[in-house]
């Protein structure tokens, strides 16, 4: 069947910022969809508010909207693009959501709009738990037994639930947000009591718990002629109880039975089926002892639907997105063997593994995982074996764990560590498997099957008994299980690189095969490999290519903007005519889709694994500035090990000067440019009185971090000395610096061939210095930075660039006080604010950076912004509830978004997304005079003002009438939680003391305020900002190069 006619121009929605559950994933899906459509002859227009994504880039789409993903925006869009159809699946939860309300709103209606691929209707049935249930239920599917809880009938309807523990769901969510599993009836009634109080719904779902069971995922895929395939289906390792974002999952799955395995897979398609899905979808199953219970059913594609990809070849967004067109599955071509159909089903020689990468290095807040995603990011490992594909997802992890499987705790920490579920339960089972614990314990406590255990003691007996000062005689027996040098290093303390040198010295090197849909039946033209201890070697002649690095699992600090990099600069080596090879491990990206470089080598981001392809493949080059921190601290062990210099761009020595920051500081004084006082310590004590002297409030800084790694801002001297106790855990030596109070900060991109620059722009915070560069709200546009500042910002530019021989990207972070320009840092690397400035200036940085990295010179562009370009960070707190909302130098934000306007007020105005009719203040003492202009604004605009006791009567002091809210101590009413939970406050202004009655008081204020997602403003020139952006402020949606043209 030919492609269909009766569309033309089609609109794909974006997920938005990066969100626990809602990541990197949905850029590649979207990207997918996009290039699949434009292949077609359809006209794509796209919308998403995130900067950091690929597919905002116009080699992706052939209109742009960096919007906020509203009813009103898309209708805008609508508009003025002629839209005829749009393609809601490829957007995770957020595009599906605004799917059912665009045409709950009748706006799809009015416009006559379709949506392609699975119908509203399907996606409603799918997603509304109850619809679902009485789907499910007419099918004869089996289902956990489900119960609900009324708003108006909380202990009516907890009293009725016969069996506890239950599971609490919500419908419409993401990452399992808003559910949990219940123990007992007293704890279900005030989470329930609390769930009603900080939210709209009318009631929650809750479901027999089937916590122990198996929990298998299939992805699958249907045409609208019925055609139904299963892509694969994975199991998780964890069981049931544990979301399966947060679950280790292999592909295949390796404990089931054929009998399992087909009634699972016929149960799939049979649902699939009676739901209507057009394109891809996923669904989950519990399973114990033949008998299965159907969990849900995701109607799009998903983050199992990435992992589903990568881990078969099967490029499911990209033929979901023909299917949508109109075509059937046995119409379109396998783009990897390029012979086969997408009918046929995938078949696997090797296994992968899954690992999420949690954020618990970052926060110091509760490790249990449960229903609810907490994970940041994952990882991939691709193996001839299970053990081998794990050590591989292991090795990739980046951190603690990918040195050292051990976990030094006493027996009954240990005990307690496997039997409930945490982020180390696997190496807590590593580590009882060590000490002889019984197998089958392990499994019952841990819901493991003895089967993952019995593999993971093969692990564990090859590192027993290793003889320290020397390395392995049976190291090649060792390497085909799949255990790192790393790894091996710490058990037979022998360097890592030195193991490594040693292998290369006497050969024993990995083969390279490739992932091609079909164990090898069919020739394939695509090179997606990965390593094996094997003999026979499938590495295509890769000789004088330019190999990039990724950036590995997403992390706080570390996330889709480095992809954004890795896939820019491959797109202009092509251009340039050279060949280029990927090596990432980190499923959910668009770098490591198969089709983007000359050459993907799926594998641990990791000093071994990339020699080993550097030696296999014979590139001439290594571009290591688009992996954040990962591909810098590994630079120059890459070279040592090689012996020879292939870092193409900043020189190893470089970056190493630039990255220890005592001897950073001492090069910048040496040039006489302004830094914060500043002062080095050698040890805890030292770092007191070093600290002491420089005066309080400062700033502990380690080196070779991302993300501003243990940094804080230290007002108290008692802190101070436990702060300095931690860092030294993971540091040599710490730089105490003055925290620059009352100062503005700047972050300055910029590119240079090691004499000459051209600045990218200078993107200002709004909040004072001392918010990481990441957390900032930030703006770029016209008039932002005075004349003279740029200048002097120049001059510094110049002399960096020409110090440290600066080749391609590099990042300057600057606080301005008094006319002055002080230095904070300087990264020798593309930084997260690259996609957003080449988004706000419409020019390809990464292009001239790669250009300047193979020798060409760069000329001086001066920039002049035409609008506003605001970024806003997003956060977690939501999935942490005992986590407070504050900001500082160390970063806490997952993601981002752009909001551009023709004036600064539009662009904050967008940033809201609501109409403020009432503010809440309450700042802390120092704040209050700075507050009174603030409130008068508000006032002037028409906004109904609440305050605090204390703030309430400042602000009268000043002429300004609030009404006044209580504490709850206060034994007063009007109560500050209640109006919050009413809804009758549009925005809360909060800034905190540091007494601990205040921060209590602040945290139940803030935790209510993300829980309903009520603007939270804590910041005095960002609330000033807002508060100037009210009223009426004309608002329009534009596609973003209309912003980069003079009004």
């Amino acid at each position: 069947m030919p492609r269909r006619d009766d569309i033309h121009r089609i609109l794909v929605i974006g997920s938005g910022p990066v969100v626990i559950g809602q990541a990197a994933e949905f850029d590649y899906s979207g990207s997918q969809a996009c290039l699949s459509l434009r292949e077609e002859g359809y006209y794509v227009v796209l919308l998403n508010s995130n900067p950091a994504t690929i597919q905002t880039d116009h080699r992706i789409a052939d209109r742009v909207y960096i919007e906020p993903i509203t009813v009103e925006a898309v209708e805008r869009i609508i508009e003025k693009e002629k839209i005829d159809a749009i393609e809601p699946h490829m957007g995770g939860q957020t595009a599906l959501n605004l799917a059912v309300k665009l045409k709950n709103s009748g706006i799809l209606q009015r416009y006559g709009i379709k949506i392609i691929g699975t119908p509203v209707e399907s996606i409603e049935l799918a997603e509304d738990r109850e619809k679902f249930y009485e789907f499910l239920k007419a099918m004869g599917e089996p289902q956990p037994a489900r119960y609900r809880i009324r708003r108006d009938h909380i202990d009516e309807d907890v009293a009725s639930i016969p069996d506890i523990p239950v599971i609490v769901r919500t419908s419409f969510s993401l990452g399992g947000t808003g559910g949990s599993i219940v123990q007992n009836r007293q704890d279900l009634l005030a989470m329930a009591e609390n769930l009603f109080r900080a939210s709209d719904i009318d009631y929650l779902e809750v479901n027999e718990s089937l916590e122990g069971m198996k929990e298998i995922e299939y992805e699958v895929i249907r045409d609208s002629f019925g055609n139904c395939i299963t892509v694969c289906n994975m199991e998780n390792l964890d069981p049931m109880g544990v979301h399966t974002g947060e679950s280790i999952v292999v592909t295949p799955s390796q404990t089931l039975s054929d009998i399992e395995y087909q009634m699972l897979r016929d149960s799939a398609i049979r649902i699939i089926s009676g739901l209507g899905i057009e394109g891809a979808c996923n669904i989950q199953f519990a399973l114990s002892e033949g008998r299965y219970y159907v969990i849900e059913v995701n109607p799009r594609t998903s983050r199992s639907s990435a992992l589903a990809s990568k881990a078969t070849g099967y490029p499911i967004a990209r033929i979901a997105a023909k299917i949508a067109a109109g075509y059937g599955l046995h119409e379109i071509k396998n783009p990897i063997t390029k012979s086969t159909f997408a009918a046929y089903e995938p078949s696997l020689d090797y296994v992968t593994v899954k690992i999420p990468r949690w954020p618990f290095d970052k926060f110091s807040v509760d490790r249990t995982i449960g229903v609810q995603m907490k994970s940041i990011g994952e990882v991939m490992g691709i193996g001839r074996t299970f053990e081998e594909a794990l050590m591989k997802a292991i090795a990739s992890l980046d951190n603690a764990f990918s040195s050292n499987i051990r976990l030094h705790v006493p027996d009954d920490e240990l005990w307690r560590l496997i039997g409930k579920p945490n982020d180390r339960r696997i190496f807590a089972i590593f580590e009882g498997l060590f000490r002889n614990f019984d197998v089958k314990r392990m499994s019952r406590l841990s819901g493991y099957d003895e089967y993952f255990i019995e593999k993971m003691r093969n692990i564990v007996e090859a590192l027993r008994n290793m003889d320290m000062g020397r390395i392995p005689e049976n190291l090649l027996r060792i390497k085909r299980i799949g255990i790192p040098d790393e790894i091996i290093s710490a058990f037979c303390g022998v360097p890592a690189d030195t193991i490594t040198k040693y292998r290369i010295d006497r050969n024993i090197m990995p083969v390279y095969k490739r992932i091609d849909t079909c164990s090898g039946e069919f020739e394939v033209a695509v090179p997606y490999m990965y390593s094996t201890y094997e003999d026979e070697d499938e590495t295509p002649d890769l000789s004088g290519s330019i190999m990039i690095i990724g950036s590995g699992p997403n992390r706080i600090a570390q996330g889709l903007e480095f992809d954004y990099g890795s896939v820019k600069a491959i797109l202009a080596l092509r251009d340039m005519g050279y060949r280029s090879i990927m090596l990432n491990s980190n499923p959910e990206t668009v770098s490591t889709d198969f089709d983007i470089s000359d050459a993907l080598f799926f594998e641990p981001v990791t000093p071994e694994y990339v020699v080993n392809v550097i030696r296999r493949s014979g590139c001439a080059g290594l571009i290591v500035q688009f992996s954040g921190q990962t591909g810098q601290n590994m630079a120059r062990r890459i070279e040592e090990i090689l012996g020879k210099h292939i870092v193409l761009g900043t020189s190893t020595e470089s970056i190493d000067r630039i990255e220890d920051r005592t001897v950073f500081s001492r090069v910048i004084e040496g040039l006489g440019i302004k830094q914060p006082p500043f002062a080095i310590a050698e040890n805890e004590n030292d770092t007191v009185r070093k600290a002491m002297g420089l005066g309080l409030p400062i700033i502990l800084r380690s080196s070779h971090v991302i993300g501003g790694r243990s940094m804080e801002i230290i007002y108290d001297v008692d802190y101070l000395a436990d702060r300095a106790r931690e860092i030294f855990a993971i540091s040599k030596n710490v730089l105490v610096s003055k925290y620059l109070e009352n100062a503005v900060e700047m972050d300055v991109d910029f590119v240079s061939d090691g004499t000459s620059y051209s600045i990218c722009g200078i993107i200002v915070h709004i909040e004072e210095a001392g918010v990481h560069s990441g957390d900032a709200t930030m703006v770029y546009g016209p008039g932002i930075v005075p004349v003279d500042i740029e200048k002097k910002i120049e001059g510094i530019v110049g002399s960096m660039v020409r110090e440290f021989r600066l080749i391609g990207l590099s990042n300057l972070q600057i606080a301005v006080r008094d006319g002055d320009v002080y230095v904070i840092e300087l990264n020798a690397r593309s930084s997260r604010s690259v996609p957003f400035i080449s988004k706000a200036t419409g020019i390809d940085w990464v292009r001239l950076a790669v250009e300047c990295m193979i020798g060409s010179r760069i000329e001086n562009k001066r920039m002049e912004a035409k609008s506003y370009f605001l970024k806003v960070s997003v956060f977690p707190f939501s999935k942490f509830s005992d986590m407070d909302v504050v900001y500082g130098p160390e970063m806490k934000s997952t993601g981002e978004a752009m909001y551009p306007g023709r004036t600064l007020a539009e662009a904050l105005r967008k940033s809201l997304q609501r109409s403020i009719s009432s503010v809440l203040i309450t700042v802390r003492d120092e704040d209050k005079p700075r507050i009174v202009d603030i409130a008068r604004i508000l006032l002037e605009k028409g906004v109904k003002l609440y305050a605090t006791a204390g703030t309430s009567k400042f602000l009268a002091d000043h002429g300004i009438p609030t009404e006044t809210l209580y504490r709850v101590r206060d034994r007063r009413e009007p109560r500050i939680l209640d109006m919050i939970s009413s809804g009758s406050i549009d925005m809360v202004i909060n800034t905190t003391e540091m007494t601990a009655g205040a921060v209590r008081d602040g945290f139940k204020i803030r935790r209510i305020c993300i829980m309903r997602g009520i603007p939270l403003i804590m910041n005095i020139n960002l609330a000033r900002a807002y508060a100037e952006a009210l009223g009426q402020v004309e608002v329009d949606y534009r596609e973003i190069g209309d912003y980069l043209q003079v009004s």
